[in-house]
């Protein structure tokens, strides 16, 4: 009697254990959540730290800038200044169809400025500073009156206690039928882009009115250079001959 009473437990038991499991196979498991994961960003590098490069300009080299709306003004432009070519004999200045004699030891140099035409170097002697001849051209019609350029250059020395300007020593003749000014001062003269007068300085300019137009031979500097100079200048100026037609 109770071995029935047993088999009986056991087998409910065996059919309740087998609802169970066919529940559990029905089931689906749970989508397991992978855990967080924690993001860390690295430290910057020194390149990281720097400025990023400048982006490049997609704009073509020579493309205007003027908006299409607008009308662009144009500067009126600058004469063409000739193109430097130094005199093949170092005997003689070549410049603006002219030609005159010098010393070979004045040495030709490119021109540092858009209205000069070309240098020449006037070694000093006895350790006295170096002299320059500079040529210079603006163009047809251009760089004011002769009178003009006298009362310019002499504001560029120092006055007297009495304020003063210096006195110029002006030469008028001709040159192979072209009309020259020589002018000369000599004292404090103010050179350009100084802020003050150097002293003992010697100033000679010859205005030479060329077929191209008026030019401007300067020699300037210490006056112990130009004045040993001087007569080698005046030869060059007086000897100033015309190369081409004019």
């Amino acid at each position: 009697m109770r071995f029935m009473r047993f088999m009986r437990f056991r087998a409910v038991l065996t059919i309740v254990a087998g609802f169970v499991a066919a529940a559990g196979c029905e089931r689906q498991p749970a989508a397991s959540t992978p855990a967080a994961t924690e993001t860390v960003t690295p430290a910057p590098t020194p390149d990281a730290l720097a400025d990023p490069p400048p982006t490049p300009s997609t704009t073509p080299a020579g493309t205007p800038t003027t908006a299409p709306d607008q009308t662009a003004t144009t500067a009126p432009a600058s004469p063409t200044p000739p193109v430097w070519q130094p005199s093949d004999d170092p005997k003689m200045a070549k410049f603006l169809g002219l030609a005159a004699p010098k010393p070979a030891t004045w040495i030709e140099h490119p021109p540092q400025g858009t209205m000069r035409v070309t240098t020449f170097i006037v070694p000093g002697r006895d350790g006295n500073e170096a002299a320059h001849i500079v040529v210079f051209y603006f163009g047809p019609h251009q760089g004011g009156t002769v009178d003009a350029n006298i009362d310019r250059w002499q504001e560029q020395f120092e006055p007297d206690a009495e304020g003063n300007l210096v006195e110029p020593m002006v030469e008028r003749f001709e040159a192979d039928g072209m009309p020259v000014t020589l002018v000369e001062l000599a004292g404090s003269w103010m050179k350009m882009g100084a802020t003050w007068y150097t002293p003992n300085q010697t100033f000679i300019a010859a205005i030479v009115e060329a077929p191209v137009g008026n030019v401007y031979i300067r020699f300037a500097g210490d006056t112990a250079t130009v004045e040993e100079n001087a007569r080698e200048f005046d030869r060059m100026i007086r000897g100033l001959h015309k190369t081409g037609p004019g």
